[in-house]
């Protein structure tokens, strides 16, 4: 991995590259911005080039040290992939019921990170959506914060850093992640092999989204076509939580996007698109605090309907 893998992140990889050059790490980063641009790659990589015996002019990691290579396969003693499989795996759970990341997690993480490096070099924390830190989990991790042990450096990766507490935003280096260019993600789909005008209207910027509205046929036209239709997206969700809530995620997102792009060619009114956008708003923001994607999902295919999004 090097930085130049991360495409329509200019700025965020000269400073990542600026701090590797000064030679002095912040103790903790935010990475913040829309999810599939880029933020947990550019991750990966800052974390790889500081843990590095012999990184290159570009500060890019060799990717040949041993470091170097026990980060590629996932096994490198001094770094830490903190997520919701982390905390499953912590605590002999199913995936599907993890819903937030627990204090007791943070605070094994926190034991974790106050040991001396086993290679002798920096320690380091990654914790992926970072939104789902609880209150007391994000007390917890405020702790080390304030006081980091000596060479140990933590990056926050979040798309919605206004959920996290002003006192944990007050102590990071904030590095902004933008949506990427309408351009920029063609060429980069088209080097993939993928050719879906529908998947780069709705996406927003964001490569991870494109990829994944471009395995899906007819989107978001499907799901609105008519009341049938919305029971028939409800019944298509997975069975099991996690996977349910990631897609009914992606429906209140091409919802959203599909409403933006008909007002925008003079469809609708602004007055349905933004009574709609915000009810779909509302409904996705209640499937992230536990209520029932199914019933959510019908709801929003039904507001997109009422709103004229029909095809």
């Amino acid at each position: 991995m090097n930085f130049s893998e991360i495409k329509g992140q200019d700025k965020a990889v000269r400073n990542l590259r600026a701090i590797l050059a000064s030679g002095k790490i912040p103790s903790v980063f935010l990475l913040s911005g829309p999810d599939g641009v880029g933020k947990k790659l550019a991750a990966k990589i800052f974390i790889q080039a500081v843990l590095c015996s012999a990184p290159d002019k570009n500060q890019s990691p060799c990717e040949l040290c041993p470091s170097c290579l026990a980060v590629q396969q996932g096994i490198h003693p001094d770094f830490k992939v903190v997520d919701l499989a982390y905390q499953a795996n912590l605590r002999e759970e199913e995936l599907s019921k993890q819903r937030t990341l627990r204090v007791d997690t943070i605070r094994h993480l926190r034991s974790e990170m106050s040991m001396e490096p086993m290679m002798g070099g920096w320690k380091a924390a990654l914790i992926v959506d970072a939104e789902n830190l609880e209150i007391e989990s994000s007390n917890a991790l405020l702790k080390i914060l304030e006081e980091p042990p000596r060479k140990t450096f933590w990056i926050l990766l979040s798309s919605q850093d206004q959920a996290l507490p002003k006192t944990i935003l007050s102590r990071a280096l904030k590095i902004p992640f933008a949506p990427i260019a309408p351009k920029l993600v063609a060429q980069i789909l088209a080097q993939m092999g993928i050719e879906s005008s529908s998947a780069l209207k709705l996406c927003a910027g964001s490569v991870g989204k494109a990829l994944e509205f471009s395995k899906r046929e007819n989107w978001p036209g499907i799901l609105t076509k008519s009341p049938l239709s919305a029971v028939q997206a409800c019944e298509a969700l997975p069975r099991d939580l996690p996977s349910c809530r990631r897609e009914a995620d992606l429906i209140f997102f091409s919802l959203s996007e599909n409403l933006r792009w008909f007002y925008h060619q003079g469809k609708i009114s602004f007055e349905r698109f933004e009574k709609a956008a915000r009810d779909i708003s509302w409904l996705r923001a209640a499937v992230r605090s536990n209520a029932d994607p199914r019933a959510s999902v019908l709801l929003a295919c039904l507001k997109a309907q009422e709103a004229g999004l029909k095809n």
